[in-house]
């Protein structure tokens, strides 16, 4: 009896070194369901979301839904989901309202939260967020939600106070690390200097895990070491947790030193894919490889391709209409810069009847109108690539009268960007300096290229070439920035 007591005596002390050692956080998010099983997959969704597995979260939400049915909270994050359809997305949101009695008072906030993304209501974000804070101000989670609000209202350094408060709260918190590095990389002022310290800092305690390696190769391609982060997405892929991020990231990397390379990458990340919304991702990214390339007939085949397949996915026929607007944008975006202007004009044409249609089955009563004032700003984007100046500011007036009085900060940056492009081409380039220097959120790098030439044409060199640089070394992927990389570095070697 001696021997078995001091046994469980040496396995408690064990355990708790053990326990003291980890490098984990402990955050957790106060749920109301009785479910002890249903709380715990809910805390582990939580952190898949963090690392981008996206995937597997979804999974575990559901799993809680199926062990507790009146889980609202679960329901609430699982409307979240960025690859959900329009009904999805509505039937889970709608569940949470409906169990809105059951929540706690945190969960209860947080809804109000996620009803103010509907309603496009910072003010009702900010208000809510505060009351987080004010119910759970020892817990990290609610430290990030105000940091995720500041940062949604641009207000970069209250943002970073509060991502560096929760991190104060949960040294182990990733979810703060991975939003510090990205405002950090993507804000000004910004500081790559920092985004690697605290890169670094949270791979050392997590050094398995794909995602926190991706992180840190996110800053060296910021940083424009291009190879150095390569070497670091094959460090992630050697973790092995998430083979499909870890290749499609080495893609993205190599598309600005070896594109060739780079489509090679992209096919390893689709045989790494896990179901039909990872796969489909870097066939749009081989896209990118041949603009970048400027090989505009390659890049216009490769979407064809894609857009002759896209049955095989077997998506729902709400999701096939999805990614067909998906295809629709990226025709438009080609077709508009190489001056086939009638074909950008169809495939806008067509895009907008697809977006409406979706629209219309939405519960949310601004999806109409947030679709009309999105096409709107398209079929202004298109007249400035006519070179019709004149009809652009005519439709950008009708955008600007549509969405000034939403209670979001950001509300005018489209038409800000816009109108700074319309004024520079039309041959008024302070006008459109004025423009570019009233977005709140300049973080879109397409418009920063044109804001580099702004300032050129208005005789600020040193400006222009700050902003031209910036675009030259960007680094990450995404249709908007195939098309000005190339540009801004010729402007470079121009001097």
């Amino acid at each position: 009896m001696l021997r078995f007591f001091k046994s469980i005596i040496y396995l408690m002390f064990m355990l708790c070194i053990y326990n003291c050692g980890l490098k984990i956080s402990d955050t957790k998010i106060p749920v109301s369901t009785k479910s002890a099983e249903a709380d715990d997959l809910l805390q582990e969704a939580m952190q898949l979301n963090s690392i981008s597995k996206w995937y597997e979260a979804k999974e575990k939400l559901l799993k809680a839904i199926e062990i507790d049915e009146n889980f609202g909270f679960a329901y609430m994050v699982l409307s979240t989901f960025g690859t959900n359809t329009v009904t999805e997305t509505d039937t889970y949101y709608e569940k949470a309202l409906s169990l809105k009695d059951q929540l706690n008072d945190v969960e209860r906030c947080m809804l109000e939260v996620r009803t103010s993304y509907r309603d496009n209501d910072t003010e009702k974000r900010l208000e809510y967020s505060k009351k987080i804070l004010e119910l759970i101000p020892d817990n990290a989670f609610a430290h990030l939600r105000m940091a995720y609000t500041h940062w949604e209202m641009a207000d970069i350094e209250e943002s970073r106070k509060y991502l560096l408060s929760a991190i104060e709260k949960d040294k182990y918190y990733s979810e703060a690390y991975g939003a510090l590095i990205q405002n950090y990389m993507f804000y000004e002022p910004k500081s790559y200097e920092n985004a690697e310290k605290y890169a670094t800092e949270i791979l050392s305690y997590n050094k398995n895990e794909s995602y926190y390696h991706v992180a840190l190769g996110d800053v060296y391609r910021g940083q424009n070491k291009l190879e150095k982060a390569a070497e670091k997405y094959d460090d992630a892929y050697d973790a092995g947790t998430n083979n499909f991020l870890s290749a499609a990231k080495a893609g993205h990397a190599y598309t600005m030193i070896d594109p060739p390379e780079a489509r090679k990458r992209f096919d390893q990340a689709i045989k790494d894919a896990r179901n039909a919304d990872q796969k489909i991702g870097p066939e749009y990214a081989k896209i990118y490889t041949y603009l970048h390339e400027d090989n505009f007939q390659k890049a216009y085949a490769q979407l064809i391709n894609l857009k002759n397949k896209i049955d095989s996915y077997e998506f729902s026929d709400e999701k096939k209409q999805d990614e067909i607007s998906s295809i629709l944008w990226h025709e438009y975006f080609i077709k508009a810069h190489t001056g086939e202007h009638a074909a950008a004009k169809t495939a806008l044409k067509k895009k907008k009847e697809i977006d409406l249609e979706s629209a219309k089955k939405s519960k949310n009563t601004r999806s109409i109108k947030n679709t009309e004032s999105e096409a709107l700003w398209d079929e202004s984007h298109l007249e400035i690539m006519k070179g019709n100046y004149d009809g652009a500011k005519t439709k950008l007036g009708k955008l600007k009268s549509m969405v000034e009085n939403e209670s979001n900060a950001r509300r005018l940056d489209g038409y800000h960007n816009l109108m700074g492009m319309a004024n520079l081409m039309s041959g008024n380039p302070k006008k459109g300096v004025e423009h570019f220097e009233k977005v709140i959120d300049p973080s879109n790098i397409y418009f920063r290229y044109f804001n580099g030439l702004a300032h050129k044409a208005s005789g600020n060199s040193d400006k222009a070439k700050e902003l031209f640089q910036e675009v030259a070394t960007h680094n990450f992927n995404g249709l908007n920035y195939t098309i000005v990389r190339n540009k801004a570095i010729k402007e470079i070697e121009k001097g």
